[in-house]
């Protein structure tokens, strides 16, 4: 039920998402998790709700697991890049917040303007790792190019990498490269294909009808959607974040070990392949981070 990552330690399998989750909800969400066993919770300084994951997890026995990531600047966005100082000072801002270092500290996305910038923020996470400041330290929406710097640089290689995976956009080479690396594949998005997923928010889904082949594994297997995806990334070997914000699917979210999708059915959803990264971009307008340059 663990996963090995790069550096030798282990995370849980299964990890409870806090993308999107407001400041003020997150701490309630973060007890119902708790509460239903999630053993791994991911949250980020983009998503401004470290401190409320912190206020949740105080006084928690046995801690959970507990991801963040630093926010590496987007000058496509006007947001100058993060340098080595303000990385390393970021994430002892996530220290404070959290009440205690991160278990793993990724750098968000490699679109922090190029590979000097990418390089510095890399630094300076083997520096906070050095410091005590946090235990593993990864990278999420890395592509090939972007952990191959970090390779030719000598530098230590990423423990994971948090990438978006589901059977639409299984990034197949990616994986095989990582794979060769050790580097610990994380899955987010595990929900794209389902008709609810992100609705009302921003991505680049524009399909809204839902998937018939997901819908008819979960028939013959009778359980939710949801669940046969989430099960599909665990027998792939990936970890997952499942989120919401009801209580119901939290639960339902983690009761995951108690059924298998046989061979026929993980064909099928391997066959949906579409090389669709959705959870960037808009519309009409898809954005893969992984190919940033």
């Amino acid at each position: 039920s663990r996963l090995a990552l790069a550096d030798g330690a282990t995370m849980p399998l299964v990890g409870f998402g806090c993308y999107q989750i407001k400041p003020n909800d997150v701490a309630r969400c973060c007890r119902a998790a708790l509460g239903a066993g999630y053993p791994h919770v991911d949250t980020a300084e983009a998503y401004r709700n470290e401190a409320g994951v912190g206020e949740a997890l105080k006084g928690a026995t046995p801690r959970p697991f507990v991801t963040s990531k630093l926010w590496p600047g987007n000058p496509d966005w006007k947001q100058a890049p993060k340098s080595f100082d303000d990385a390393v000072a970021q994430c002892e801002k996530a220290n404070v917040a959290l009440g205690f270092p991160p278990d793993l500290y990724l750098i968000h996305g490699p679109f922090s303007g190029g590979p000097e910038h990418r390089l510095a923020q890399w630094t300076a996470l083997v520096e906070c790792k050095r410091r005590g400041l946090c235990g593993s330290i990864g990278v999420s929406n890395f592509g090939i190019k972007h952990l191959e710097e970090l390779a030719d640089a000598g530098l230590e290689t990423p423990a994971a990498n948090q990438i978006e995976l589901h059977p639409l956009c299984q990034k197949k080479e990616l994986l095989a490269y990582m794979a060769s690396k050790q580097i610990a594949p994380i899955a987010y998005s595990s929900l794209a294909p389902l008709s609810n997923w992100r609705e009302g928010q921003q991505s680049a889904k524009e399909d809204r009808g839902g998937d018939v082949i997901v819908a008819d594994v979960a028939s013959k297997v009778g359980r939710s959607e949801a669940q046969c995806l989430l099960r599909w990334a665990l027998q792939k070997g990936y970890a997952i974040l499942p989120k919401s914000t009801t209580e119901s699917r939290i639960v339902e979210n983690i009761q995951l070990f108690d059924f298998a999708l046989d061979s026929d059915a993980m064909a099928s959803l391997d066959a949906l392949d579409a090389n669709a990264a959705l959870a960037f971009g808009k519309p009409g307008e898809r954005f893969d981070p992984t190919t940033a340059p």
